[in-house]
């Protein structure tokens, strides 16, 4: 089994060799539980099971998914600790580096601010608001792509070693694996 997916349509398929079944669904929408709901009830007629609603269960399981997520999301914007960057924003600029993504960029934009820029990715590219301590949040422009909480290790001099990321929505898809990316400074040349 596996499933597929790009913005406003998914797709699974399902292979049973002991039995000679293969299928493969697809749908145009993004609403995944009724795409696995007919593949389970499928999996279910082929291997001879009783009947089972699965597309019920998923739709409930995807309630409480998203009722769970709503309620983190609630907490997370309603607690942020009221604190300052360890550092002067100047000093979180610079070039880093991701051994499997590589280059990015922290740069001071002409306002001050803090600009984010993953240079390999176009439309990846946002403004760093502080969230609490040495976090900050980054909104890309292009609003495909999901926010992320950028975090600031320092080393014992007080530099920056190290810049990792997770989403900012628990329900962000798996494709954006930011809690994957470790980057570090790129040391002047």
């Amino acid at each position: 089994m596996h499933t597929g997916a790009v913005f406003g349509a998914q797709s699974i398929l399902i292979l049973i060799p002991e039995r000679n079944v293969g299928f493969a669904i697809a749908i145009n929408s993004e609403d995944g539980e009724a795409a696995l709901g007919l593949a389970y009830e499928l999996l279910d007629h082929y291997l001879g099971r009783p009947y089972y609603d699965w597309g019920a269960a998923w739709q409930t399981f995807v309630q409480q998914r998203d009722q769970g997520a709503v309620a983190v999301l609630q907490q997370q914007q309603a607690s942020p600790v009221p604190s300052q960057p360890s550092l002067p924003l100047e000093r979180y600029a610079g070039r880093y580096e991701d051994a499997w993504y590589g280059p990015m960029t922290i740069s001071r934009a002409a306002d001050g601010k803090l600009m984010m820029n993953f240079t390999l990715t176009p439309g990846m590219t946002g403004e760093l608001t502080h969230w609490q301590y040495d976090t900050f949040r980054v909104d890309f422009r292009d609003r495909l792509i999901e926010p992320a909480y950028v975090s600031f290790a320092l080393d014992a001099e007080g530099a920056v070693d190290r810049i990792s990321l997770r989403p900012v929505s628990p329900l962000a898809d798996f494709s954006f694996d930011y809690q994957d990316l470790n980057f570090t400074p790129v040391a002047a040349e």
